[in-house]
């Protein structure tokens, strides 16, 4: 996790009082009392209230970026332990087009709308759906269509034909993702409206304990971002197979606090830009992930929770 102190420098030496004359800087206090206010906020030890957002960002010029770096290819360490990734390159590229400077602050991914209605970062992206819920405490520019997927074994796959054959087995989803809810709307929908058996849910914390449990036969199916297989189709091809219909279909979007609508309207130009000018499509296809370009929208999943 990056960080925002300096190494204090040496103590003043004493020497005589002077009046300031017209062109002479600030005095040291007036400096102190300065970065004492920008390490409240970093820290956010602050009200949000007293962050001044004019400003755009909690450091003019520089866009911290809120990132959990495990979803490949949109964010993730490669074998170098270099961060990169789609939404790695789409970031950078806005903020290049916004004349700042990107700084990454990694965290968990449950943490991070946390930390963007705190202040601690200006901006999420870490392939986050926009949904009406998570709209309550936050902004979304959505900027990239993603598809949740049932996916299986290949050696399972013949076993689903229908959506209600899903129904009694046990599928492995992270209870952290959408793909959660997603998967407990399509039990009652498919399964319970049926008379047939639930869905044994497999929980787990992230995306990639989901898969584990469907390597180690804990679970039958898993649930996961198209983006994501894609991935695995190129690292490990063979491995696993799609299965069934589409489970959702909701963007990801840069999530910003509620207030700040200066910032959420500059990502969403430059996007708009990256957009027309077709650089989006083509860091999406460095990936292999360009089906999911769209237009950006600020906010566009409607509809209650």
């Amino acid at each position: 996790m990056t960080t925002h102190s300096r190494r204090p420098g040496p103590p003043r030496r004493p020497g005589r009082l002077r009046r300031p004359g017209p062109s002479r800087r600030p005095r040291l206090g007036g400096l102190l009392a300065l970065a004492a206010s920008l390490l409240l906020v970093l820290t956010g030890c602050i009200p949000a209230s007293d962050v001044d957002r004019s400003q755009k960002t909690v450091i003019p010029g520089t866009l911290i970026v809120g990132m959990s770096p495990d979803f490949p290819p949109m964010e993730y360490r490669n074998d170098d332990n270099e961060l990169v990734g789609a939404d790695v390159e789409l970031v950078r590229e806005a903020g290049r087009r916004m004349g700042m400077e990107v700084q990454f602050e990694e965290q968990k991914f449950d943490q991070l709308i946390t930390s963007v209605r705190t202040d601690r970062v200006d901006v999420v992206f870490s392939g986050m759906s926009d949904t009406p819920v998570r709209q309550k405490t936050v902004d979304f520019i959505d900027y990239y269509q993603s598809v949740g997927q049932f996916y299986t074994l290949p050696e399972n796959a013949g076993r689903f034909q229908e959506p209600a054959d899903i129904c009694g087995q046990p599928v492995s989803v992270s209870t952290k993702t959408d793909y959660y809810t997603s998967l407990l709307d399509y039990n009652e929908d498919v399964c319970q409206a049926n008379g047939l058996p639930d869905i044994s849910i497999v929980a787990t914390d992230s995306g990639a304990a989901a898969r584990l449990q469907l390597d180690q036969g804990r679970s039958i199916a898993a649930v996961q971002g198209r983006e994501n297989l894609a991935y695995f189709a190129t690292t490990e091809p063979g491995k696993y197979q799609v299965v069934l219909s589409d489970l959702t279909a909701l963007p990801f979007g840069a999530a910003v606090r509620k207030d700040n609508t200066e910032l959420s309207e500059a990502i969403r130009q430059a996007f708009q830009d990256m957009y027309d000018d077709g650089t989006m499509v083509r860091i999406l296809e460095k990936y292999g992930v360009s089906s999911g370009a769209r237009a950006p929208e600020i906010n566009g999943v409607k509809g209650e929770e």
